[in-house]
């Protein structure tokens, strides 16, 4: 700093304290020192803008962080150090000196950077005049390069964005990335649906039979169960070599959850095939019907969302305690009945008497 600016700044600071004395004592003083003091403000005000000037705009030895601020070089100032910008807006149209960082913020280029440029998660602007005579990175934010912008060093740019092709239209373009998404969940869940009623039809029947009566806990079992395989997965997770049997703990409760949904389907498309056609649907279609009214469902925007969730958590719940649609169930022991004895013979009586004919000889 300027050896001549520290006493003005010191003065500066006095006088700053000396005019936040109450106003009955200021009222006192003469009209003299209250001009003194006036003129004393006026100059500490001036000397801390010349030195943000100097800071900001060059002539400075020392680098400016800028925290969610503007860092401004304007045409013809130097700027001898280095510029890091924190949810800040860098504009260099003169020269820096040194190295220039923004990260989460903007950064508009159309001058010469010494250095090398690195912006992380902030768009990046560079126009035709920009000249960089370092490598310039772009991690995880847009980067416009006019055609006629010359850079020196290497290039590097990791732009998630632009590897999503839907999201560079904006909030549109991310609403088509999560349609799309969906569309592609449901096209596999509609494979594994038609897996599950092909290999265990009974199965379904059971279930769906037993949730009328049992939607109540099916909701309890369901949020525990997404309780118990979260907390069991992550525990497993933190221990790594337990990775894999995470990943096949949560593929178990996946399946689980499809079997029931497969039945839910079922149940509603066995209800529809009666109220509408006044017949009953086979398997198949019973179940294809209801997963055609899921889908509608769940592909409206948020209330799908909640509906989806809800029939996950009834689908886990019910083909839980159902023991996977098994005819046993949980509570039932499965003992054999011991045979029945045969029949035991009755107590013998008197042996019988023989009593002679008349007339016969004996």
């Amino acid at each position: 700093m300027n050896p001549r600016v520290l006493p003005r700044v010191v003065a500066a600071v006095v006088a700053a304290a000396l005019l936040a004395v109450p106003a009955s004592l200021v009222e006192a003083q003469s009209r003299r020192e209250a001009a003194a003091h006036t003129a004393a403000a006026a100059s500490a005000k001036e000397i801390v803008r010349e030195v943000r000037e100097r800071m900001i705009h060059g002539g400075h030895r020392s680098s400016n962080v800028s925290i969610t601020d503007m860092a401004h070089v304007p045409e013809g100032q130097v700027h001898d150090d280095d510029i890091v910008a924190i949810f800040g807006k860098v504009k260099i149209e003169g020269e820096v000196a040194g190295d220039v960082v923004v990260i989460m913020g903007h950064l508009e280029i159309s001058g010469t950077v010494r250095g090398d440029v690195v912006g992380i998660m902030s768009p990046m602007h560079l126009d035709d005049t920009a000249d960089l005579e370092g490598d310039l990175v772009s991690i995880g934010g847009p980067l416009h390069r006019a055609s006629d912008a010359h850079i020196a060093g290497e290039v590097v740019s990791l732009n998630f964005l632009d590897a999503i092709p839907f999201l560079r239209g904006g909030l549109a373009g991310f609403w088509k990335f999560i349609f799309l998404l969906k569309l592609i969940s449901m096209a596999l869940l509609f494979l594994a649906i038609l897996l599950i009623t092909a290999l265990v039809p009974r199965r379904l029947s059971v279930i769906a039979a037993a949730f009328p009566d049992r939607w109540g806990m099916a909701i309890l079992a369901g949020i525990l169960g997404y309780c118990v395989t979260i907390v069991l997965g992550f525990i497993l997770i933190c221990t790594l070599i337990g990775i894999p049997l995470a990943i096949g703990l949560f593929f178990a409760a996946k399946v689980v959850k499809w079997i029931g949904l497969a039945a839910l389907f079922y149940l509603i498309g066995h209800t529809l095939g009666r109220n509408l056609f006044q017949r009953d649907l086979s398997h198949v279609a019973a179940v294809l019907g209801g997963f055609a009214v899921y889908a509608v469902i769940s592909l409206v925007p948020i209330f799908g969302g909640v509906f989806s969730a809800v029939m996950g958590v009834l689908a886990l719940g019910i083909s839980i305690l159902t023991r996977f649609g098994s005819e046993e169930g949980w509570g039932k022991s499965g003992t054999p009945v011991p045979p029945v004895a045969p029949p035991t013979a009755g107590p013998a009586g008197p042996p019988p008497v023989y009593t002679p004919a008349p007339g016969s000889g004996s």
